[in-house]
């Protein structure tokens, strides 16, 4: 567990405001550790990425966050390893985008190559696989958004932020990066 995610965590069970996050009737959520692994030998960063989580406020969601709340933050230089699943009954995939600019509609333009799952306009059907691997670019934001048209700008994207001083990855909320 990051000292990020210690923060987080401590912050959600003191009800501080904008760290603990509830839709509705949604379930509280904070960024889930087990999301996240670290190899400091290899500079290798395990990010499990779920397309759909159930009972969520919105079925366009990764790990349950929609509209970048959420930001995996990585060293620059290390190796990202998404692998990524769908648990939703309509289609999904992923692209890692430019963090700038209005949502795209639909998945094409990746801001780093083969930064994206297969089937990118079409999506992976409920129990679909794939894995994203690349090397994180210097210094830069990215979104994590669904390549289905429609998804992204419904709120399907999360952030990523490579960062250089960064030692080790981070899954925050958005808003404590500020």
């Amino acid at each position: 567990m990051t000292y990020r995610s210690i923060a987080v965590a401590v912050l959600a069970l003191a009800g501080v405001p904008g760290v603990v996050h509830s839709q509705g009737q949604a379930a509280t959520k904070t960024p889930d550790p087990a999301w996240l692994k670290w190899n400091a030998d290899t500079k290798t960063v395990t990010f499990q990425l779920i397309a759909g989580v159930p009972a969520s406020a919105s079925p366009f969601n990764f790990n349950g966050f929609t509209e970048g709340k959420l930001t995996l933050v990585v060293p620059a230089g290390a190796t990202v390893v998404m692998p990524f699943v769908n648990e939703d009954g309509v289609p999904h995939s992923a692209e890692v985008a430019s963090g700038t600019g209005p949502i795209p509609n639909m998945g094409g333009q990746p801001a780093i190559p083969r930064a994206y799952t297969i089937n990118l306009l079409e999506g992976l059907p409920q129990g679909g696989k794939d894995v994203i691997r690349f090397t994180a670019a210097p210094n830069a934001t990215f979104r994590i958004m669904c390549g289905v048209p429609g998804h992204a700008p419904a709120g399907m994207y999360i952030d990523m932020k490579v960062d250089p001083a960064a030692k080790e990855p981070a899954v925050v909320l958005t808003s404590t990066l500020k």
